[in-house]
């Protein structure tokens, strides 16, 4: 029996001659009957040889190896302890005594290989070599290679672990779990193992895999927002991150319907190939639910089993700190369950969106990184980090799943890995058709642009026409004096005239002569639409006509060249003592030029017509719209004019108030407004603006169109 003592005894005295014949027979009776005994002889034989080899160098006069082992000796008695013990492992051997009680039994315990000896006819044995390539990468417990599959002959990942933690029986145990479970989780988007073995030469464990390349999700995260910055189009880029994201929940999900919480989740265990895979690496910190607990069938050992091995090898929680969740950051292993892998994927999301980790700002202070302690201590008692305290720009639906996947409490997040997956779907999905009804609307908003200043631009060409009628320099000379005729009759042909253009044209509200006189104004004549009743036009009797001071606009049209129209709104020139100006419950658009004394060349007066600018608008988007929820009309100063609905009828006054309070991001909006002349929200899809130059260089408006999907604040 491998624990008896006496046997144990035996067998090293028998290495040394010393036995009597009658126990020489015992032991012989003892090896013959027992397979354990066979084994355990045959690695005390090994020890014996390994030192008798050393003995004799000494004698031979080899001082490397006095006063004690070589090093080359002591490499090949531990590479044969390690042997062994692998293969006495595989009968379930326990080597014991004091020489071996510190290593030998953790190592033989964490061994597992498929060995070329079997005792069932039904076992195969199997035998591979690979060859090492170049290092792909080294951490604390394992080095991992690019090596070639001699047998096979393919490319594959071999990941065998470092020599320095081979000293450390948890780290034998760890190296094991992470082999066993990433070869019990077959999914397309987990790295499939194809062999656990020890290496003959180095006694070292190692376990080969797919290679799937050295490109991870942090090189495509950094490529994304690289191009960002450069302001390329990453429309395509943003999609296939989260299509990656998406497989790398959907790995999580089948994880967790084996009963395995993944526990280190950050993008440098996501591995990218060149043709669409998603592949989740490292599992090295898994944890095996009670509830789908499975043992070890090459170690007999219950993958549950959270012993001191599943922290990590410095420290008391799990996990890499800038991506952890509270719960782990508290160190409350017992909270951890699949809601902390949800935390790790909304923590990789964090990092798609704004290249950073969550905990990033937390873990520098003053320019100097943080203790591990202090960060882990505000991890576990801090605030969820938000996407937009990093950086500006973010879709804010996007943004709230990330968030929500991220919440302090684990009850608050998403209950599982296929919800959040779900949730960018839907996204995505929905983000395509809003794509299409913002296009739509960005094509309706240029159209409206045009007709806009095509309205303009026919005030403009009206107002002139106007100005040149011969009624007008009729009564310019008559008050002048230097004609007989009559005023009245001048005016009245001249009413007719006026009057003629508002029933031919609908958007106008009113059209007026009158004379300027040093710093006053008196109108000769004015024809309007009544505000309550815009099918009827009627002429103001001279008793009527509005006189008083000369307003800004009129003094800027009356410093005009002749034929040079002067726009403006009738927010920027109100004027109390006007019917139309003062008293208009609409937003009007005004068109004035400047007429001469054909005689002096000096200025007279000016004719004025006056534009609905509501109806303007309301007559070009009627039927039109489809995709917008609301309208806003903007002044030169960005001022809310009036909102209309997607039927063009008015739905408040918004006289005065500032976009900044309507739309959250109108601080981004304007700068781009006043240089570029548009604003594309190439995020949300959910709010557009574009600029009408009604003068160009100097009055403009500007329209903001929303999505009936998208409410602004």
């Amino acid at each position: 029996m491998p624990n008896d003592q006496k046997i144990s005894e035996l067998i090293s005295k028998s290495l040394s001659a010393t036995l009597t014949n009658d126990q020489q027979r015992t032991i012989d009776e003892k090896i013959a009957a027992s397979q354990q005994s066979r084994n355990y002889a045959k690695l005390s034989k090994m020890i014996n040889d390994s030192l008798s080899d050393v003995g004799k160098r000494s004698r031979d006069g080899d001082t490397s190896v006095a006063p004690g082992l070589s090093a080359d000796a002591a490499l090949r008695m531990k590479q044969s302890i390690r042997l062994e013990a692998a293969r006495s492992s595989q009968f379930g051997i326990t080597v014991t005594g004091a020489a071996f009680h510190d290593s030998a039994i953790s190592s033989t315990h964490a061994m597992i290989q498929q060995l070329p000896i079997s005792s069932h006819a039904d076992e195969r044995s199997l035998k591979s070599r690979f060859t090492l390539t170049r290092e792909l990468g080294k951490g604390g417990l394992g080095t991992v290679w690019l090596a070639r599959d001699e047998r096979l002959l393919r490319s594959v990942a071999l990941k065998e672990m470092n020599a320095d933690a081979a000293e450390h029986p948890r780290a034998w145990e760890r190296f094991r779990r992470e082999a066993e479970i990433t070869g019990r989780l077959e999914h397309p988007n987990i790295v499939p193992l194809y062999q656990f073995g020890t290496d003959e030469t180095t006694g070292q464990p190692f376990y080969a895999m797919r290679f799937v390349g050295k490109r991870t999700l942090v090189d495509a995260i950094e490529e994304y927002h690289d191009k960002k910055i450069a302001g390329e189009d990453v429309t395509m880029d943003l999609h296939r991150l989260l299509t990656a994201f998406i497989g790398v929940c959907q790995a999580i999900a089948y994880a967790h319907s084996r009963g395995v919480i993944h526990r280190d989740l950050k993008p440098e265990n996501v591995a990218l190939d060149n043709f669409g895979q998603v592949i989740v690496l490292d599992w090295g910190l898994a944890k095996v639910n009670d509830g789908n607990e499975t043992e070890g069938h090459m170690s007999g050992v219950p993958l549950s089993a959270d012993s001191s091995f599943t922290k990590t090898m410095a420290g008391e929680v799990i996990g890499t700190p800038l991506y952890m969740a509270p719960e782990q950051a508290a160190g409350q292993l017992d909270k951890v369950d699949s809601r902390t892998d949800v935390y790790g994927l909304g923590a990789i999301l964090f990092a798609m969106l704004t290249a950073s980790a969550p905990h990033q700002n937390s873990s520098v202070q003053e320019g100097n990184a943080v203790p591990i302690a202090q960060l882990l201590k505000q991890i576990s008692g801090g605030a969820t980090p938000r996407p937009r305290d990093y950086m500006s720009g973010i879709p804010a639906d996007l943004e709230a799943i990330c968030v929500k996947a991220m919440q302090f409490k684990p009850h608050s997040r998403y209950q599982s890995a296929a919800e959040v997956a779900d949730a960018v779907q839907q996204w995505m999905a929905g983000r395509s058709e809003r794509r299409q009804k913002y296009s739509n609307s960005r094509s309706e908003a240029r159209e409206l642009r045009t007709a806009m200043m095509s309205a303009v631009r026919d005030l403009e060409r009206n107002v002139r026409f106007m100005s040149s009628l011969p009624p007008i320099q009729g009564i310019v000379n008559s008050i002048a004096g230097r004609r007989d005729d009559e005023q009245s009759v001048l005016r009245s042909h001249l009413s007719v005239i006026f009057s003629g253009l508002l029933k031919t044209n609908c958007d106008f509200c009113a059209v007026s002569f009158a004379k300027a006189d040093g710093s006053k104004f008196q109108e000769l004549v004015r024809i309007e639409r009544p505000i309550d009743d815009v099918s009827n036009v009627r002429s103001i009797p001279a008793s009527r006509l509005v006189s008083g001071n000369l307003t800004s606009c009129m003094k800027k049209a009356l410093a005009g060249k002749p034929d040079e129209v002067f726009v403006a709104l009738s927010s920027e020139c109100p004027d109390p003592t006007t019917a139309s100006w003062g008293k208009s419950p609409t937003p009007l658009l005004a068109a004035t030029v400047p007429v001469f004394d054909d005689e002096t060349e000096e200025p007279f007066g000016f004719v004025r017509i006056e534009a609905s600018l509501e109806r303007l608008i309301e007559n070009e988007i009627r039927g039109r719209f489809h995709a917008i929820n609301r309208l806003y009309v903007l002044d030169n100063d960005c001022k809310v004019l009036m909102q209309l609905d997607s039927s063009g009828s008015r739905v408040k006054a918004n006289d005065g108030q500032s976009m900044s309070s309507i739309a959250a991001s109108w601080d981004s909006v304007v700068p781009m407004l006043k240089l570029e002349g548009e604003f594309v929200d190439n995020q949300d899809h959910a709010f557009y603006a574009t600029r009408i130059d009604l003068v160009p260089g100097r009055y403009s408006l500007a329209l903001g169109l929303c999505l009936a999907e998208k409410q602004t604040k």
